[in-house]
C-alpha cells in the first residue's frame, strides 16, 4: 500500500495486540482480588491468550486475519466489560477499556478496508 498511514502500519503490526495481551495478563491479580471493573480471572486469562494469538497471526505474515481476530475479540471484550470498566472509575479498568478501544480502531479499520467496507 503506497499511501499507508501510521494507523495502517500499526494495523500490520502485532505489537498493539501483544500490548493488550500483556495488559490482560497483568490484570490477573486484580481479577483474582475481584477489583471493581476488572474482568474475571477467566476472562483476563482467555483474552490475554486470544490477543497474544491475534498478534502471532499478524507476526507470521497474515496481518489481515490477525486484524480480524483482534477486532472481533476487542468488540467481544467491549460488549462484556466496557460499561463496568467505566463505571468503576478506577485506573486499571479505564486503561484496559482505552486500550481495547484503541486496538478496535487500529485493527477494525484494517478489517473494514480488507473486506471492502471503506
Amino acid at each position: 500500500m503506497s499511501n499507508s498511514t501510521s494507523l495502517d502500519k500499526l494495523a500490520d503490526s502485532p505489537y498493539p495486540a501483544w500490548a493488550l495481551a500483556a495488559l490482560s495478563a497483568l490484570a490477573i491479580p486484580a481479577a483474582v482480588a475481584k477489583k471493581p471493573g476488572v474482568p474475571s480471572f477467566f476472562q483476563c486469562t482467555a483474552f490475554s491468550a486470544i490477543f497474544g494469538g491475534a498478534g502471532y497471526v499478524s507476526h507470521v505474515g497474515d496481518p489481515e486475519n490477525g486484524a480480524g481476530i483482534a477486532t472481533a475479540w476487542c468488540l467481544t471484550w467491549s460488549f462484556l466489560n466496557f460499561r463496568s470498566a467505566l463505571k468503576s472509575k478506577k485506573p486499571l479498568p479505564w486503561l484496559m477499556a482505552a486500550s481495547v478501544a484503541a486496538d478496535t480502531v487500529i485493527y477494525g479499520q484494517k478489517t473494514l478496508k480488507v473486506n471492502g467496507y471503506i
